[in-house]
């Protein structure tokens, strides 16, 4: 089983909170500057992995001196960009063990995680939002689209219904594929992996090894959700799962 198998046991899913104003303007603003310095175009989507390993069409990163020049851009518009960021990581293999009959999707329990804590927020500062995911594949986002919306018509086990129902504009899940160029999705998959890394490590006791995603760790602390009267991140911002 893929829950037995280190590389595969633990499910992360990082969520981030953005005005659709700025993220439509000055944060699409900055992401295409970062694009056309470098790439020369603002028409390709930065993809973390790809841009890691260098592959088209982001070959200019096999230079080193780019490469460093980009990474203190790209830090550069991650911190002073205005934005709020949540993550669940979910143990799929403690999960299976303690639940062995409660086999909810550890994906749609995430989401369900992540949606909680987005509807409170929009609660406490008494404001609406909408919910917009990239793609998967067709069958995946039918799941996906389903477990959203037992979510919005039936609420969950810690937040009534009538909560998401007044803070979430739709009862539709937006789903756009990566091809979109959507400069707030761009940014989730840029701080997703080192988010749900910095979790695994503080759970496991152990330092992150990426030099690179300890730097956009460093960042996401200043960004991360909450507790209002004090500050805790655990719980509010991060969330171990279960």
């Amino acid at each position: 089983m893929k829950s037995d198998d280190p590389n595969h046991r633990h499910l992360g899913l990082t969520g981030v909170i953005m005005s659709l104003e700025y993220e439509t303007g000055t944060f699409t603003n900055s992401l295409n500057a970062i694009k056309q310095e470098f790439f020369e175009t603002q028409g390709i989507v930065l993809h973390r992995r790809e841009m890691l390993e260098a592959k088209p069409p982001f070959e200019a990163l096999n230079d080193v001196e780019i490469r460093k020049r980009f990474d203190a851009g790209l830090l550069r518009v991650l911190r002073d960009a205005e934005y709020r960021v949540f993550t669940v990581v979910i143990d799929k293999k403690e999960h299976k063990e303690r639940y062995a009959v409660w086999q909810f999707h550890p994906y749609h329990y995430c989401l369900t995680v992540l949606l909680e804590r987005y509807v409170r927020f929009l609660d406490r500062i008494g404001h609406v939002g909408d919910v917009l995911v990239e793609s998967r594949g067709r069958k995946e986002n039918r799941q996906l689209e389903r477990a959203f919306r037992h979510v919005y018509d039936h609420g969950s086990d810690h937040v009534p219904v009538c909560v998401f129902r007044n803070r979430l504009t739709s009862m539709q899940l937006k789903v756009k594929p990566k091809a979109s160029n959507i400069a707030g999705l761009q940014l989730a998959d840029l701080i997703a992996n080192p988010s749900c890394r910095s979790l695994i490590c503080e759970k496991n006791g152990v330092q992150m090894n990426a030099a690179f995603g300890a730097e956009i760790e460093a960042i996401l602390k200043t960004k991360y959700l909450s507790r209002p009267r004090d500050g805790l991140i655990t719980g509010w911002g991060t969330k171990w799962l279960p």
